[in-house]
């Protein structure tokens, strides 16, 4: 199946879903957008102890804003903010309503421009709150992780390195010539022009995904990747990277099956290359992500 293919079985599907499938999915959007804007709230009642931007904690009171919010000033770079600084919502100043009705354009994979018309706002405004809430669906989601005697799937997959976004009028210059959106790498194979995404599926079909840097897995980046993810004792199913040879040997798993294409009699990794297809589907239609926005 080629990812056209891919992308239309996706749209498919949530176009099959009913209308109290999407209700639930826009409202669970909206509760993580209350959850973040009552944190926000509720941090705003304390007085700030260091600088969000360089964490210093030379800060002193600076005045107040219009609004009444208090200033401060950081004495180690110089530089004022406010209480919402570094929140999620917290800088935000349009009403609660814009983003509900944000929240149900992100759930029905709207194009900015037509989330910007129906939010009334401009299409900066929509590509900010979009990826203001993919901060708040991160920050709520709930951690990946595998206990013992569980058991997950672990495999990577990769994207080209996109530098779209980096404009000429700046200071940025590319370190390679440019091509076009969406088309294949210069080099063949797991070049450094790829980065790479490890993906893990664990029993309750949780899932996470991470960008571990350029080219193959290196056993320290996937040390840093399930640190903290994989408890000893757990049961993994793996390619036959040798990256994670070492790793799961000190992370004290209790077995660990690397998955053979031509043995099909041992583990297989079917659930995390069903993860893999949908995010191929899910990243077609962008035609290329900005390597900076992957992560998110």
């Amino acid at each position: 199946m080629n990812a056209e293919d891919l992308v239309l079985n996706f749209k498919k599907g949530m176009a099959n879903l009913s209308k109290t499938e999407r209700r639930r999915a826009i409202e669970s959007v909206r509760d993580v957008i209350r959850a973040a804007a009552f944190d926000d709230a509720a941090g705003s009642a304390y007085e700030v102890e260091r600088c969000p931007r360089c964490g210093s904690a030379a800060v002193v009171k600076k005045g107040k804003s219009k609004n009444g919010e208090q200033r401060y000033l950081c004495r180690g770079c110089g530089r004022t903010f406010g209480m919402g600084s570094e929140r999620i919502l917290g800088t935000s100043k349009l009403p609660k309503e814009t983003w509900m009705a944000y929240a149900e354009c992100f759930v029905l994979m709207l194009p900015l421009r037509e989330c910007a018309r129906r939010c009334r706002v401009c299409l900066k405004t929509a590509y900010t709150m979009r990826h203001r809430l993919i901060e708040c669906l991160s920050a709520y989601s709930p951690s990946f992780r595998v206990e013992r005697g569980c058991g997950c799937e672990l495999d990577e997959t990769y994207f080209p390195e996109s530098f779209k976004g980096n404009h000429a009028k700046g200071s940025f210059t590319m370190p390679r010539p440019s091509r076009h959106r969406g088309k294949q790498v210069h080099r063949r194979g797991l070049s450094r022009e790829r980065i790479c995404v490890m993906t893990g599926v664990n029993d309750s079909n949780e899932t996470f995904l991470e960008v571990t840097g350029r080219g193959a897995l290196s056993r320290e980046r996937a040390m840093d990747a399930l640190r903290g993810r994989i408890a000893a004792g757990s049961v993994v199913a793996t390619d036959r990277a040798a990256a994670y040879v070492g790793v799961l040997a000190e992370l004290e798993v209790a077995a660990h099956a690397a998955y053979d294409p031509k043995d099909r009699s041992g583990g297989t990794i079917n659930r995390v290359n069903t993860v893999h297809s949908l995010l191929g589907a899910f990243m077609e239609p962008f035609r290329g992500v900005s390597t900076k926005h992957l992560d998110a």
